[in-house]
């Protein structure tokens, strides 16, 4: 069972992008390995062209996933700013399927490595049992 650490309600608190370019609504999981997000795909989103949600928005889904698990990993430090993250480089992107409106994606987020504050991540967003988008990227904390 997962318990979520951050509602839709308060996911702002952790994430500096503001409506209507909110990709994620809540954290389900974060821990120093990674990250664990959900997303319902509404049909008035800003990025849904003909049913479909761009693979763009979906790349932003696993950026946004990232904000949020360090943003609450660093909310439970001990006098801990909240710390701006910035996309280095997106690698090895793979497209596999489309995702249409109403649609609930779950953001998998893996830390594959950490140096000083350079983070490389892989990203898998899926619906059900079925990928949509693999991708890595390079995640500097400012």
């Amino acid at each position: 069972m997962i318990i979520m650490l951050v509602e839709k309600v308060n996911i702002k608190t952790y994430i500096p992008q503001r409506e209507p370019f909110i990709m994620i609504d809540s954290l389900l999981q974060a821990n120093e390995t990674g990250f664990l997000s959900s997303f319902l795909v509404e049909d008035d989103n800003l990025f849904i062209d003909n049913n479909v949600l761009s693979e763009s928005a979906i790349v932003e889904n696993i950026a946004q996933t990232c904000a949020a698990g360090f943003g609450y990993l660093s909310s439970l430090e001990v006098e801990a700013e909240a710390r701006l993250g910035f996309i280095g480089a997106i690698t090895k992107l793979e497209v596999y399927n489309e995702v249409t409106a109403n649609t609930l994606i779950e953001t998998q987020v893996t830390i594959l490595s950490t140096f000083e504050s350079i983070h490389l991540i892989e990203g898998i967003a899926r619906t059900s049992n079925t990928d949509l988008i693999k991708c890595q990227m390079k995640i500097v904390l400012a």
